[in-house]
């Protein structure tokens, strides 16, 4: 019997930021796997000890396109790209961290994939505040 060939899905994870002693650390490289396989990226955080909440984002940024948000921690909901394709993320905030995966990878999900994360949203922040006359 000969061998089957599936296509392979090339994703690639860039490497976080740093701001001040803010850092975001996500599994680097480009990740090579085929049509049919798990895919899993694993995203980690450190903040100051100051900051109360952090909230992690996945962005994807598919080729000849913008980065566009895939999934949060924000409030998450059942329109998410990044849940209507299969995909899915657990915020571990004893382990400061967000891993993303997919069970089972398709071609059009060859892309980068971006982890990120937000300390600005705070629950003082969510409601709308007005003025007094």
């Amino acid at each position: 019997m000969a061998p089957a060939w599936l296509p392979a899905v090339l994703v690639t994870a860039l490497l976080g930021g740093t701001l001040g002693a803010d850092t975001v650390n996500q599994t680097e490289g480009t990740v090579v796997i085929s049509q049919g396989d798990p895919l899993r990226l694993n995203c980690t955080y450190q903040f100051s000890s100051s900051v109360t909440f952090v909230y992690p984002f996945w962005y994807v940024q598919y080729p000849g396109q913008g980065p566009r948000m895939l999934l949060r921690d924000l409030g998450r909901e059942d329109s998410d790209e990044g849940i209507r394709k299969g995909f899915n993320a657990t915020h571990d905030k004893k382990d400061k961290s967000f891993p993303f995966w997919k069970p089972s990878v398709e071609l059009s999900d060859s892309a980068t994939y971006y982890c990120a994360a937000s300390d600005t949203v705070t629950p003082a922040s969510r409601g709308a505040a007005q003025k007094p006359r």
